[in-house]
């Protein structure tokens, strides 16, 4: 692909030196016909349409939930392979069917994108009749308004809980349209978004959601919208001279060329890699020396984080005689979770205990795995690995005597240390 690039660019610029003069005329006279073409394919054309549209959305954390969603464009198509649009776009987000949270929510959008008519990129001499089926790629980028309002009991305070704050987004979608005439199309939407920050709503929103519409369009003018004229007739109308065969002998020579100059850029490529490597290495090592050589200390919680933590460790429950963690325990421990997510300048330590029963060497490697198995969960719930540090002690340290059944479930535990960085 390098090399035909190469030799047609080379090839291009041979040609207009070698027909330059005695081509002059021809060549002037060509320039005006092209702009005469070109004014006489955009003139008195109408640009603008507007479009209503409506349908569902469905955002991913609320429990398969289905809202309403609509809105309105108005969009500036420049010419048959793409335009310019602002969309406002009303969306429910509702949540009330006995999940937790219940919450009433809604979310205007209004973004600028950016509209590709596809159909015309890839099919522009399709017939007649095709040409009234187009299918677009739309995407954009602007700002989504929210509000919500949490009604729950356990949901932090009894009170519940309000918000309401703008976001960052991105737009992607899919538009089939289908122009019944000259003023009116009626199509079908998939749209996407991704907002900005993820927690916008309380029960841990996703970045994400998607929704489907069915559209209505208005065309201004008619026959001379831009979106009723084939691609074909748009464009302006050049005869080009056939230089294959200077092309294909400018390619033959200039393939020895080309070969040593990908196996250049290979050589030079394969250098920059490697001094990348030796950069990467070294922050490598400052990085870990950094890390190596700072005293952390050690944290001590609020009153509420203190809650959190305790309340997580009080109810771990393993499987007996395995390290693997009772579903029961799932609940605190992503509290626990959360909070170590919103302190990334934290590092953890877990330590892992069991009783006295059984064979030592054995109740060590319970001891380590048990701590181990809490660190991969809260790994898995979003909390950075690199941060968890895990030991096992085996029946070491009791807090209980272990000549009670009691005590010995005392002695069973996973204990956690925080340190700031």
């Amino acid at each position: 692909m390098k090399r035909k690039m190469l030799a047609l660019f080379v090839a291009s610029t041979l040609v207009g030196n070698a027909f330059a003069q005695e081509e002059q005329a021809a060549v002037t006279e060509s320039a005006a016909t092209e702009a005469s073409a070109d004014e006489a394919s955009s003139a008195g054309l109408n640009h603008w349409s507007i479009a209503l549209k409506g349908g569902v959305d469905y955002y991913r954390w609320l429990d398969k939930s289905w809202n309403f969603e609509g809105g309105a464009v108005v969009e500036y198509t420049a010419n048959p392979l793409w335009g310019l649009g602002l969309e406002y776009l009303y969306q429910m987000n509702n949540h009330d069917k006995g999940a937790s949270p219940e919450f009433d929510g809604t979310v205007h959008d209004i973004d600028l994108f950016a509209s590709v008519n596809i159909s015309n990129l890839l099919a522009k001499y399709r017939s007649e009749a095709w040409q009234k089926l187009n299918i677009y790629a739309n995407g954009g980028a602007g700002v989504s308004v929210y509000s919500w309002d949490v009604d729950q009991k356990n949901y932090k305070s009894p009170e519940g809980r309000e918000d309401s704050d703008w976001l960052w987004l991105g737009v992607a979608s899919a538009l089939v349209e289908y122009n019944f005439n000259k003023n009116f199309a009626v199509g079908l939407e998939g749209r996407a978004k991704i907002n900005n920050k993820k927690d916008f709503a309380p029960a841990g929103a996703a970045k994400a959601n998607g929704g489907a519409n069915l559209l209505f369009r208005y065309k201004f003018g008619g026959n001379s919208n831009v979106r009723n004229v084939a691609l074909v007739d748009f464009e302006p109308k050049v005869e080009v001279p056939d230089i294959t065969p200077m092309v294909e002998e400018l390619k033959k020579q200039n393939d020895e060329a080309a070969a040593k100059m990908e196996e250049q850029i290979a050589n030079q490529n394969a250098a920059i890699k490697k001094l990348q490597e030796q950069v990467k290495a070294v922050q490598d090592s400052l990085d870990s020396h950094i890390r190596n050589t700072k005293e952390p200390e050690k944290y001590v919680p609020t009153k509420e984080e203190d809650e959190i933590i305790k309340t997580a460790f009080a109810q771990l429950e393993f499987e007996t005689n395995k390290a693997i963690i009772k579903k029961s325990s799932y609940s605190s421990l992503d509290g626990l979770a959360m909070l170590l997510k919103q302190h990334n300048e934290w590092s953890v330590i877990l330590k892992g205990y069991t009783d006295n029963s059984g064979n030592a060497a054995k109740n060590l490697q319970l001891s380590k795995d048990r701590a181990a198995s809490v660190k991969s969960y809260l790994a898995s719930k979003g909390v950075p690995a690199g941060h968890i540090q895990t030991f096992g002690y085996g029946s070491a340290d009791p807090v209980a005597s272990n000549a009670t059944l009691a005590g010995r479930a005392k002695n069973r535990r996973v204990e956690i240390e925080l340190f700031s960085k």
